[in-house]
């Protein structure tokens, strides 16, 4: 079953998830809301986990870190991964399970799902020319084999490791998200068909 083309006035709609949606994927959200707003792209970006935790904050290191890069997410609280949170354009899995989760609840996603450094690795390899447009669903459409994204692309859950592991990781995610943002912004990528 594909997936109908989306608008290109449409706002973008991004999850991230990880496993307690208390660290990684609240950091990816705050880092992407950040970003996107800071170059004017509409987009609503949320996250969830795949276990059963609902409503806990964000843990203090990781609200810490992202404090140090002048987001706020001390406000949010998690929630579990639902069918009916999977109506995204986009979604970034920390790790193939997450990506697994994702695709058990809704297989007809797959050329929308990525982990973030996989996705930034498959547009540069895709690029036939500087600045030429690459369809990110394309780019999921045609990924070689079954598996999504390489062991080394998944980001690691920092959870109940040091403040260090947690900069470590924040940093990862905002090269790879801001990259993302940054390829977006420049209209190099595109999330949406173009229309006929």
């Amino acid at each position: 079953m594909s997936l109908p083309p989306i608008p290109p006035n449409h706002t973008l709609r991004i999850l991230t998830v990880c496993t307690g949606n208390t660290c990684r994927s609240p950091m990816a959200e705050g880092i992407l809301r950040d970003r996107l707003a800071r170059v004017g792209i509409d987009a609503a970006v949320a996250s969830v986990g795949t276990l059963g935790w609902s409503e806990r904050g964000a843990t203090p290191k990781a609200i810490e870190v992202m404090a140090e890069r002048e987001i706020d997410i001390s406000a949010h609280r998690s929630r579990k991964l639902e069918r009916d949170h999977l109506d995204v354009d986009l979604v970034l899995a920390m790790t193939r399970d997450h990506a697994g989760a994702v695709l058990a609840r809704a297989p007809q996603l797959r050329p929308r799902v990525f982990l973030p450094g996989e996705l930034v690795r498959l547009v540069r390899e895709r690029r036939r020319a500087p600045g030429e447009p690459v369809a990110l669903h394309e780019i999921g459409a045609t990924r070689p084999g079954t598996t999504i994204g390489r062991a080394a692309e998944q980001v690691a859950d920092p959870a109940g490791e040091s403040l260090d592991v947690y900069r470590l990781t924040a940093a990862r995610l905002d090269r790879d998200l801001s990259a993302l943002v940054e390829g977006l912004a420049e209209s190099s990528w595109r999330v949406f068909p173009q229309e006929a």
